[in-house]
């Protein structure tokens, strides 16, 4: 799965519904390594269904939620015996009403956990998203490149960019030896004598750098097609000497993606495309998307806070966030990670609130309470082709209740770009 296919995903999931049975939305974290954490998955799921089923007693719909809960557990029984799936976690979405039947192998871990709504739990796949952007991985040697692209944490495709290296002109015997001189070395009518040593090497000598420059040239155009194709964040992998210069040969757009130089593993040059090697290479690929992505959330929280108070394109706490979210006017959510608020929905418009009242405020409909706003109030900015990004404990979110929306438009219909409002160029 690629992070274009998540996003599709997500606002395919965004707008179910279910008025009648519970969507049962399903994260089991299968980086199992003893029986005895997979018999704990398999019991944490089977007690989860029956909680669930318990707290569904009087439900009009509970035969079909527990035929849905029964083929969950099958499913999870199943998954836990076969042993060989190379994901470190798994999502399952199902609703007998809905016909919706969907488990998703993923690249990276997620918290466990099982839980019923009127839709499907997407905020645990909406931070995947977010947390772990696209990456070009360059592995750069004199033959050109080892080239790996990355989406959600793992390897989706990979390619060698090499041309051939001749010998070192060192190798080769051409540089002569420093300790003989030149009026010692008597020469033949052959041209083996120290002068011709001399020039020979030097053309040897830029022979094999200029070889190295196209190899690096050739493998940097290739980088640069992929980038151009689905522009993503680079990381440059070999001798200091060898990424320089590769990096010179990438336009200035691939350049400044670029957010991470490191030394090649140690066990490369053993053998290129070991699984050990690509794991180190991604380990250290997904270290950097995280830093990276650390200084993006402290940039678009210190962007929201400080537009809010403005008076420009944002707002902050739960009251000015759902409005907006009803107005359909948020680009991005701020959510913090331990977001924990409910609230209302109304089954006549489709409206959602804060303050929990007897009726509608907008039509005076009949209300549903929502167990958990920040799975709503997201799932509708996914569905408007929004971006949602959780954040750790931040104190200059907290005092705001832990959330934050920038807009695309003020009330009104009046509104500026994103680089419009932070000062970027347009």
């Amino acid at each position: 799965m690629t992070d274009h296919d998540l996003r599709n995903l997500l606002q395919e999931f965004a707008v179910l519904r279910a008025d009648g049975e519970p969507v049962v939305t399903v994260y089991l974290d299968t980086r199992w390594a003893d029986e005895q954490q997979r018999e704990r998955a398999r019991v944490f799921v089977h007690e989860q269904a029956k909680r669930e089923l318990d707290a569904h007693a009087a439900h009009p719909q509970r035969e079909a939620l527990a035929r849905t809960l029964a083929r969950i557990e099958a499913s999870v029984v199943d998954r836990i015996a076969a042993h060989d799936s190379p994901a470190k976690g798994i999502a399952i979405f199902a609703c007998e009403a809905l016909r919706l039947w969907r488990v998703l192998e993923l690249p990276q871990a997620v918290a466990t956990k099982l839980c019923t709504g009127m839709r499907p739990q997407l905020l645990p796949l909406a931070r995947l998203l977010d947390d772990v952007e696209p990456a070009i991985i360059a592995v750069v040697h004199a033959s050109g490149a080892r080239v790996y692209e990355t989406a959600l944490g793992g390897v989706v495709a990979q390619a060698v960019i090499e041309g051939p290296v001749p010998r070192s002109y060192q190798a080769a015997g051409f540089e002569p030896s420093p300790g003989v001189g030149r009026q010692g070395s008597p020469g033949n009518a052959r041209g083996s004598g120290e002068g011709f040593q001399y020039e020979r090497a030097g053309k040897n000598q830029r022979a094999y750098k200029q070889t190295i420059q196209r190899n690096l040239a050739a493998a940097a155009a290739y980088v640069t097609q992929r980038f151009d194709q689905r522009p993503c964040h680079l990381v440059l992998v070999g001798p200091r000497e060898k990424t320089a210069a590769f990096e010179r040969e990438l336009p200035e757009r691939a350049r400044a993606r670029v957010i991470a130089r490191r030394p090649e593993p140690q066990a490369s040059s053993a053998g290129h495309d070991r699984p050990s090697v690509r794991d180190q290479l991604l380990a250290q690929t997904l270290a950097a998307l995280a830093a990276k992505e650390r200084e993006q959330e402290e940039r678009n929280v210190a962007l929201a806070v400080g537009q809010a108070k403005r008076g420009g394109l944002a707002v902050l706490g739960p009251d000015e966030v759902v409005l907006a979210v009803n107005e359909r006017r948020v680009y991005r959510l701020i959510l913090e990670d331990d977001f924990a608020r409910s609230g209302w929905l109304c089954r006549n418009c489709d409206a959602i609130g804060v303050t929990h009242a007897d009726r509608c405020t907008y039509c005076q409909g009949e209300l549903a309470w929502v167990k958990e706003l920040g799975e709503e109030i997201a799932g509708r900015v996914l569905a408007d082709d929004g971006e949602v990004e959780i954040v750790p404990h931040d104190q200059r979110l907290h005092v705001f209740h832990g959330v934050a929306a920038m807009l695309r438009q003020a009330r009104g219909g009046f509104g500026v770009s994103e680089a419009a409002a932070t000062g970027a160029p347009g």
